[in-house]
């Protein structure tokens, strides 16, 4: 064999190894653009941040997920058309903002005072039924929803205290669409819908009294704190999930490994923020405490006044919103009497 057969033999090999050690160069990388509820300062946007890194490495490479704060591409309140144009490929969203396509995303995104645990939730959507539930709302929108986040028990900040039911009388707050924001109705307040970033601007102006948004931590790293001087905690029973809910189509053209990477990274996504959000929280409300902050613990019987109030209006009437809906009460609480929370 001549030296130039034996040169060209040698790099034909050479090009082989290097393709067969390096799978990433032989196949084309997938890249995806996400967008949360979150601002870059939030806890829960960098955890999700460590779940676009997470898929990156797990995947070897072969997809790429840009992570986006809140807003960054289109309005939050927007994210699901985004998502169902394609024109990103990826949301960690709260499904309640879609409650005006469809009531029975309200009680499937926060059942108002029925969860007490994350675990609770969890268990819920894998084991339970909900995630099938939350996907049969998506179907029509293109869009597929493969695992969840969580935030834990969430606070709330207010200007004035508030230790019943009856203090939020004819004051005005933020508050999600949904069953909240009829529980506030209820009680004699006016709620106001905005999205999570833009509550500071709306109480620094007087706009707002207070608002229903995310966990003590959440709250500080907004600066709540300076304007709100109190903050129900932990006894505000709202439990939240999010979303990682994807482009239906993009997510049909993903082999089955790359599909169980993304179901695998979600599920250490949501642990790991209900548990880097609880140390934070912890600390975050000993540095608002230390600011002159307050905050206000409610007496058990009122704890249980408003539980039964909540489930005696709120419940029964979202149940009679649709079929849908109903079923997806029905479906929670099935669950919390085999939890043994209700009788």
């Amino acid at each position: 064999m001549s030296g130039r057969k034996r040169f060209g033999l040698f790099l034909v090999l050479a090009v082989a190894s290097v393709l067969a050690a390096s799978p990433v160069c032989a196949q084309k990388v997938i890249k995806w653009k996400a967008q949360t509820l979150w601002s870059p300062a939030i806890v829960a946007y960098k955890t999700f941040e460590a779940f676009c890194e997470r898929v990156k490495v797990m995947s070897n490479g072969r997809l790429e997920i840009t992570p986006y704060p809140a807003g960054a591409i289109v309005p939050t309140f927007e994210t699901l058309d985004a998502v169902k144009n394609n024109i990103i490929q990826l949301m960690n969203m709260w499904p309640g903002y879609w409650a005006g396509k469809n009531p029975a995303f309200a009680p499937l995104s926060d059942f108002i005072y029925g969860y007490e645990a994350p675990w609770e939730m969890d268990a819920f959507f894998h084991y339970r039924g909900g995630l099938e539930l939350l996907n049969e709302l998506y179907k029509p929108f293109g869009v597929t929803t493969i695992g969840l986040t969580c935030q834990g028990r969430e606070s709330f900040p207010s200007k004035y205290p508030i230790r019943s039911m009856d203090d939020y009388k004819g004051k005005k707050f933020r508050s999600p669409q949904g069953m909240t924001a009829d529980m506030l109705e209820k009680l004699g307040a006016a709620p106001v819908i905005l999205p999570g970033p833009e509550v500071y601007s709306a109480l620094d102006k007087g706009i707002l009294d207070g608002t229903d948004w995310g966990t003590p931590s959440i709250n500080y790293q907004m600066g709540l704190h300076q304007i709100c001087k109190y903050f129900i905690y932990p006894e505000y029973r709202s439990l939240a999930i999010g979303d990682i809910t994807v482009n239906t189509k993009e997510w049909n053209k993903l082999p089955d490994d790359l599909k169980q990477i993304l179901r695998e990274a979600a599920r250490v996504l949501f642990w790991d923020t209900v548990e880097r959000v609880a140390m934070a929280d912890a600390d975050a409300v000993r540095k608002m405490e230390a600011a002159g902050a307050k905050a206000i613990a409610w007496e058990e019987k009122e704890v249980v006044r408003l539980r039964e109030f909540v489930r005696g209006t709120v419940w029964k009437e979202w149940s009679r919103k649709s079929p849908m809906t109903k079923r997806v009460i029905d479906a929670h609480i099935k669950w919390l009497k085999d939890l043994g929370r209700l009788k």
